[in-house]
């Protein structure tokens, strides 16, 4: 609620400013002296960079959104645009939290990758895992056998003593635990031949599964600490089974009041769950001075705590106390060559950030500081730069209040790399984003060609004319059927600022920044609507050329300008004869 009031309070200013001079209130972002007015009437400099930061994220919403009904009639005019990025330069936010970094795309499919490999990994050495919990598990009962209280309890420092003797005398007595420590050291899963390397190493496996799922679904930190044991389910569909993590979440309620809901993931996250599910059925087996047998697993956290046990201050949503993570502690130890810093990292970074405000900790052959809340910015930017995911979806998926946020998450997600690469990538996250890439193309390009719009553009005409004369091709007669041509490479359709592109290849003219690329591609189809986003980057090109450009991209610019303005010339006399 803290955001949300702190948006209203830096748009009262602009409305303010424009009622005391009976200017309409949709012309708050197109008054570009309201912004002097702002920042001549808050209490401080911090404060007024703060402000102006929440007015460029509510202008790039109404930017983003120009389609929609209730924002077109509120959209920036690009004055106040200009104005606003040059005062936002004397005034810059100054809070300590900057907006989270994306994960370079190599950095971000390696930790992916070798986490997966890694869980796998503890999978296959599941029954040795569970025969050294049992076995603990044993020795703790025989430790504790002589004076073991009434009511669960921690032990004490007498019983710990006792429990230590009866695993050394196990260790001897069953060459079985040997083995299975060995085997597990081996593994890379314990630190050392020991139950206290074991111990030791939990945590960092509890930390690999909730990367995974933060990357999966984008859960913050506290959301995935708030999923139980049983919070893996799945939900019926027209296209399957979707699998779902349940959890709760404090960020949408007024006053932090937590409500149960669910995040769409996939099947990658299945092998963190069994290994967090594991461990924490571990921990309640061998902790404290008696094993639980009748688990209530919605009661059970998830991520419980190795460290503390069934003992500690249990999490709000549950008995016991739940793990804790510090990342920025032990990510060297998981990902040390992952996490390296090369200069194509560098190199993405400053293209993302429009060539501006990379980390000086940033270096090459530094450790890229990873966070969790990087895996949350880059699943949003990776899946809004993909063209398939819609920003009510992000929002829905991010648990966000307001749009604004969502579109701040995916902010220059048109300038992400592509993460389906020819490199190495990982391979359910492939296999998962094929199918449902092929699945919404097929279901894009069918929804196009039943809606009877009129279609423009070169690939648009085209369509069109197959239409008229029913010699569509062969494979757009059924879903299925477009569905294998896209997943096989034959035909692509994906949504563009002016309607669509049928390129079977990734876009080198820029589309995904600036509408005027279209105008001359042969893959393009021209959508009604698409005057807006033609008009925008023309108005975009103006405003270059108004602030002073090298000779080179000044004459990029007007021969753009010119082909916009043949191209509209033509939609309207399209418009005038339909």
């Amino acid at each position: 609620m803290s955001k949300l009031n702190g948006d209203v309070t830096a748009i009262s200013f602009l409305v303010r400013y424009c009622s005391d001079r009976e200017i309409p209130p949709e012309n708050i972002f197109s008054t570009p002296d309201a912004i002097d007015f702002l920042t001549s009437r808050a209490s401080t400099t911090k404060q007024v960079g703060l402000f102006l930061g929440k007015i460029q994220r509510i202008s790039d919403t109404a930017t983003v959104l120009s389609n929609n009904r209730f924002w077109q009639g509120i959209r920036p005019s690009v004055e106040f645009l200009s104005r606003l990025k040059r005062t936002r330069k004397k005034f810059p936010e100054t809070t300590g939290s900057v907006q989270t970094l994306l994960i370079p795309s190599d950095i971000y499919q390696s930790v992916l990758k070798t986490t997966i490999e890694d869980l796998d990994c503890f999978l296959r050495h599941e029954k040795a895992i569970k025969l050294v919990f049992a076995l603990r598990s044993l020795a703790r009962d025989k430790g504790v056998a002589l004076d073991r209280s009434l009511v669960p309890t921690a032990t004490t420092r007498g019983q710990d003593g006792r429990i230590q003797y009866y695993w050394k005398k196990l260790l001897r007595e069953n060459v079985d635990v040997s083995t299975a420590l060995k085997e597990l050291y081996k593994a890379g899963i314990s630190k050392s031949e020991s139950w206290a390397g074991l111990v030791e190493n939990l945590k960092r496996w509890q930390l690999r599964c909730a990367i995974l799922i933060s990357a999966f679904t984008g859960m913050r930190k506290s959301e995935l600490l708030a999923i139980p044991l049983n919070g893996l389910k799945t939900i019926n569909t027209e296209n399957g089974l979707i699998p779902v993590v349940w959890s709760t979440t404090t960020k949408l309620e007024a006053n932090g009041a937590p409500r149960f809901t669910k995040w769409v993931t996939c099947s990658a996250v299945e092998a963190a769950f069994k290994v967090a599910k594991i461990i924490t059925e571990g921990v309640l087996e061998w902790s404290g001075d008696r094993r639980v047998t009748d688990i209530q697993e919605q009661e059970t956290p998830l991520f419980m705590s190795v460290q503390h046990g069934k003992s500690g201050i249990p999490h709000r949503q549950f008995s016991f106390t739940t793990a804790t993570f510090f990342l920025k502690s032990i990510n060297v130890d998981l990902y040390k060559k992952e996490l390296k810093v090369t200069e194509q990292d560098i190199a993405e970074t400053s293209w993302f950030l429009y060539g501006e405000g990379v980390p000086e900790a940033i270096e090459v052959g530094k450790v890229w500081p990873l966070t969790f809340h990087q895996f949350r910015r880059s699943m949003t930017v990776y899946a809004a730069a993909s063209g398939m995911v819609s920003y009510p979806v992000l929002k829905a998926q991010l648990k966000h209040i307001s749009m604004v946020m969502t579109v701040y998450y995916s902010d220059s997600n048109s300038r992400a790399i592509n993460i389906l690469g020819d490199e190495a990538e990982i391979k359910s996250l492939r296999a998962e984003w094929s199918d449902a890439k092929a699945r919404a193309e097929a279901d894009s390009i069918y929804a196009l060609l039943e809606s009877n719009q009129p279609l423009e553009g070169i690939a648009g005409r085209r369509l069109k004319a197959q239409k008229d004369r029913d010699e569509l091709p062969m494979f757009l007669e059924s879903r299925a059927s477009t569905k294998q041509a896209v997943k096989k490479g034959k035909f692509r359709y994906r949504p563009t600022l002016v309607g669509g592109c049928i390129s079977v290849t990734a876009c080198n003219k820029g589309a995904g920044v600036l509408a005027s690329a279209c105008i001359s591609c042969e893959n393009s189809v021209f959508l009604p609507g698409s005057r807006a986003a033609l008009e925008q980057t023309k108005e975009f090109y103006e405003a270059q050329l108004a602030e002073g450009t090298p000779k080179r991209a000044r004459q990029e610019y007007e021969t753009n300008i010119k082909h916009i303005d043949s191209f509209l010339q033509r939609l309207v006399e399209t418009e005038e004869v339909t």
